[in-house]
C-alpha cells in the first residue's frame, strides 16, 4: 500500500511518538473537546499527532501520539484518556 507524500508510517509514528493516549468517543462526537486537544497541543509548544483508531463493541476510540510520557499524562488526565504502551 502507498503512503501519502510525506506522511510517515504507523511503524514510523510509533518510533518517533512512543506515548500513546487512547481517547474514547462519546456517541455524539468529541466536537469542542477536539478543539480543546488540538489546543492542549499549541499551547505547549509540542507538534499533534492523531494515530489510527480503532473501533471496539460500536464505540471508536483515537490515538494521539506524544514523545514525552509527561504530555501523554498530562493529556490523559485534562481528557480522559488512557495511557496505552505504543507497541499494542
Amino acid at each position: 500500500m502507498t503512503r501519502y507524500k510525506g506522511r510517515m508510517s504507523p511503524k514510523a509514528i510509533e518510533r518517533e511518538f512512543p506515548h500513546v493516549v487512547e481517547i474514547a468517543v462519546p456517541p455524539g462526537g468529541l466536537g469542542a473537546q477536539l478543539d480543546a486537544m488540538h489546543y492542549f497541543h499549541r499551547a505547549r509548544g509540542i507538534e499533534a499527532c492523531l494515530g489510527l483508531g480503532r473501533r471496539d463493541k460500536g464505540r471508536d476510540y483515537l490515538r494521539w501520539y506524544f514523545t514525552r510520557p509527561t504530555a501523554a499524562e498530562a493529556f490523559a488526565v485534562e481528557f480522559g484518556g488512557t495511557v496505552i504502551n505504543a507497541s499494542r
